[in-house]
């Protein structure tokens, strides 16, 4: 009996073994998806409760990306029905201390800012973040350099306010 034919099926197992497994499946690459920004997942709009619970508003926040002349990120967030009556925008900036939370963003200080009825505030924010769809805000408002010529009452209030974020 001659060599091939006494190894003939090993030789054939050998081959189809050798073929099986040259044959692989292309490979198609999996596409790559960025996870959002901290200044992407915060807009949007917002029911407004107080630290009671109870409805007070709706919020709504619009983020917008510009850059600067020096080519440099700029991300921008416009407040409408903030605090029930100031519609105004802040730049959100990345240096925060290290010991602020992940997700925290910036109300800023502004003064005078303009209510609905036209009357001038100063406001500043102590607090600003964001967690799992909701925004924690704690922040002062005051009348003090305008509530003569305002003809109003004065006011000074630090206030908190929480924001459920609707989908």
């Amino acid at each position: 009996m001659g060599f091939i034919k006494k190894y003939q099926i090993f030789i054939l197992a050998i081959a189809g073994m050798s073929i099986l497994f040259s044959c692989t499946k292309e490979k198609t690459p999996v596409p790559v998806t960025s996870e959002p920004t901290n200044w992407e997942l915060i807009p949007g709009t917002y029911k407004m409760y107080d630290s009671l619970g109870n409805y007070l508003n709706d919020m709504n926040i619009t983020h917008w990306t510009g850059y600067t002349e020096q080519n440099a990120r700029r991300d921008t967030f416009q407040f409408d029905g903030f605090d029930g009556q100031f519609s105004f925008k802040q730049f959100q900036s990345e240096v925060t201390p290290s010991n602020w939370p992940k997700h925290s963003f910036e109300i800023g200080y502004h003064q005078p800012l303009y209510d609905s009825n036209n009357d001038r505030w100063q406001l500043y924010g102590y607090e600003a973040r964001f967690s799992n769809d909701t925004i924690y805000l704690r922040y002062q408002i005051q009348n003090i350099l305008y509530y003569i010529e305002d003809v109003r009452p004065y006011e000074n209030r630090t206030v908190r306010r929480i924001g459920i974020k609707q989908h």
